[in-house]
Parts: structure tokens; sequence; C-alpha cells
């Protein structure tokens, strides 16, 4: 079967641009898989999400500060998390919600404790 000059020129643009995407797609996949399993992933930050509220719930059971700190390392993963899970994201919406969290910034929410390296002691 022969084909064509063009078409061949054709089919390899589309194939060459099909690689790349799923390249690109394959980076991002194998960042967000690092970041899952970064300072115990997701399943220390949903841990760490009970935690916090059953501090909440139940008062005296743990220091404001060690609460804080659960709260400061929830915030920390799911920034980290952002870049890549709103790739997608129209740019007017991802700007208003960035806009709203420098209003909100992790310093003014909890202080010194959002300063903090990650921690591995809660």
């Amino acid at each position: 079967m022969f084909v064509s000059k063009k078409k061949y020129e054709l089919v390899l643009a589309r194939y060459e641009m099909t690689a790349s995407r799923a390249d690109q797609a394959e980076q991002v996949l194998t960042q967000l898989y690092s970041m899952a399993l970064k300072y115990g992933g997701l399943y220390k930050c949903i841990l760490e999400c009970r935690e916090a509220a059953m501090a909440v719930t139940q008062p005296g059971r743990e220091s404001t500060k060690l609460t804080m700190e659960r709260l400061a390392f929830i915030d920390r993963i799911l920034s980290d998390l952002l870049p890549f899970l709103t790739q997608h994201m129209p740019d007017g919406e991802r700007l208003m919600w960035n806009d709203m969290l420098i209003g909100r910034s992790a310093a003014m929410a909890y202080g010194p404790v959002a300063q903090q390296p990650e921690e591995e002691t809660l």
C-alpha cells in the first residue's frame, strides 16, 4: 500500500503532537505521584485533617499550636498539588482563586507555624 507524501506528513504531524501531549501528561502524572507520596502524602494529610477535626470537636484534647500545625501541614500539601490539579482550569477562574488565597495567606492564617519545614513529629 502506497501513501502520498502529503498524507504521510499529516499523519506524522498528528503522531508527533499526540506523542508530545502524552509525554507532558506522563510528566504531570509522575509529579503528582511523587507529591502524593511526599512527607507521608495524602494518607497523612487525611489523618491530620481527622485529628484536627477531633481536636476541634473535643476541646482540650490537644494544644491549639498542634492543631494549627496539623492544619498548616494540610494547607502545604494541598498548595503543592494546586499547580498540577488546576492546569486545565480557565485562567480567569484560577486567577480569581489565587487572588483569594493571597488575600488569606498561610502566614496570616497559621502565623509562624506556616513557616516551619515539613513536620515529621505530628
